[in-house]
């Protein structure tokens, strides 16, 4: 999936997501990658927080992604790493 398809679609399914589509630094500005800022109050459909960097969970969490979000990732050909505790890159596969 392109990039710009998976954003629209991220921000159809949470509005209040953060997605700075350049890389805003963090991220090679480049169509295989972009980054969502931690910092904001993003929660996913079970009332998560979308992240938690220091978060212990795993059932609810790949290493602090809401797994609702990891596996969404995952079934278009994204993955998330983390660059600080306040963003997150998304990286095509």
């Amino acid at each position: 999936m392109k990039k710009a398809t998976l954003i629209r679609l991220l921000l159809k399914r949470y509005p209040k997501m953060s997605i700075m589509a350049d890389g805003n630094g963090w991220v090679s500005d480049s169509p295989e990658s972009f980054s969502i800022s931690a910092e904001e109050p993003v929660m996913d459909n079970r009332g998560y927080d979308m992240f938690n960097y220091w978060t212990q969970d795993y059932k609810y969490y790949d290493l602090g992604v809401s797994m609702e979000l990891t596996q969404f990732l995952e079934k278009h050909g994204w993955h998330t790493e983390w660059v600080n505790p306040g963003v997150v890159g998304v990286f095509k596969d």
